[in-house]
């Protein structure tokens, strides 16, 4: 059922967020964008990502998880594949939006369905389903990594229009799938999905809340601008192609590294863990853009980037009541959105500032994420009475 779930974010995510990076590029020159334009696109995703964080538990509430997480993924589907339709920077910042908005119903919503998958099943197996549904996301990764280069190479300056239809295409058929596999999951009636959540809950859970905030506003500068900067640095098509497709590979690798360790009673240890290797990945291309070190990036970052949201899940499960579940998951979706919005922005300005701009984007992009390891680590297990 995870497996079938994680179709989910493979939409969501690895087509909806994460393939921005291989189509920005062809977009960029086609589209005559300086970096700050261009990061504006995925800031535009993360605030339709805020927004839909921020609505999720109303909708949780009214129509329960099942129902929601399919209608939110056919909205990103179409809006994915719509994105193609103009190079209007208004209509692509709208679609950008509206995916955003899509993808963080699917995401809360999916997290959702996967931690009551969870539940039933034993202990030692829990963090592995996690990490399983969060692993869609490195899947969409894998698959563009595969298949986008060959397409804008073939289709030529404006092939960008090629590359989000066809993700359009391949999300429909996802949601096919993804919606089977959402049946099977026993859920309650709509309106229990979601219950309250209050300060006395929120506050034992703070460094680890704020950790999150520094995995929003880090991990996506390298999402967003890792391609061109590689491909700046003199990285043919064919090394960024492998470069994309191992950092998804080592995402869909990453329940059989993580599975355990998320199984765990250990605070925000793991958060801690997950989230120094993914900032050591994020500061290898800023050191060196050779192959090796690229590669190296890649699999370590990879590895981590989902994993960090399914130890967020986990925490919520060990932490805080069965019916406060959807409100805990809603919080740091809401925490993550409203950070990785300023992410792309930011260091687009940084770029448009100078030669080494980017470089400078990545580098402090790099940091946060070290910073955020340090506040996980300082996160104590906190004891529920389920």
């Amino acid at each position: 059922m995870a497996a079938g779930l994680a179709l989910g974010p493979m939409v969501a995510l690895g087509f909806g967020r994460f393939s921005y990076a291989l189509l920005l590029p062809p977009m960029r020159s086609a589209l005559h964008w300086t970096y700050t334009q261009a990061g504006a696109m995925n800031t535009a995703n993360g605030l339709g990502y805020l927004l839909g964080a921020v609505l999720a538990p109303r909708l949780l509430g009214r129509w329960g998880a099942r129902p929601a997480f399919v209608a939110s993924l056919l909205v990103t589907a179409l809006t994915i594949a719509l994105t193609a339709a103009s190079g209007a920077l208004g209509w692509l910042l709208l679609m950008r939006f509206l995916t955003g908005l899509g993808g963080a119903v699917t995401f809360t919503s999916g997290g959702l369905l996967t931690a009551q998958v969870a539940s039933a099943a034993p202990t030692r197996q829990a963090g592995a389903v996690l990490s399983v549904f969060y692993a869609g996301a490195s899947l969409g990764i894998l698959l563009t990594g595969l298949g986008l280069p060959a397409l804008l190479g073939r289709a030529g300056p404006e092939g960008w229009h090629a590359g989000w239809l066809a993700l359009g295409l391949v999300s429909l058929l996802g949601l096919a799938v993804a919606g089977r596999a959402a049946g099977r999951v026993r859920t309650a009636a709509p309106g229990t999905d979601a219950g309250p959540l209050g300060w006395a809950q929120v506050r034992p859970l703070l460094r680890s809340l704020l950790a999150y905030a520094c995995a929003g506003l880090g991990y996506v500068a390298y999402t967003t601008f890792s391609v061109t900067y590689l491909r700046a640095g003199g990285l043919g098509t064919a090394a960024v192609s492998l470069f994309w497709a191992l950092l998804g590979l080592a995402g869909v690798a990453a329940p059989l590294v993580w599975g355990r360790l998320l199984s765990r009673r250990w605070g925000g240890r793991p958060m801690g863990i997950l989230m120094a290797t993914m900032g050591a990945g994020a500061a290898l291309p800023v050191v060196s853009t050779a192959p090796p070190a690229v590669f190296l990036s890649a699999a370590l970052f990879g590895v981590a980037a989902l994993t960090v949201v399914a130890s967020t899940t986990a925490l919520i499960r060990q932490s805080l009541r069965p019916a406060q579940w959807g409100a805990g998951v809603a919080l740091y979706t809401v925490t993550f959105a409203a950070f990785q919005s300023a992410g792309p922005l930011l260091t687009g300005a940084l770029a448009d500032g100078g030669p080494a701009g980017l470089r400078l984007g990545l580098g402090v992009s790099a940091l946060v994420l070290l910073l955020g390891a340090a506040l996980a680590l300082w996160q104590p297990a906190i004891p529920t009475d389920g």
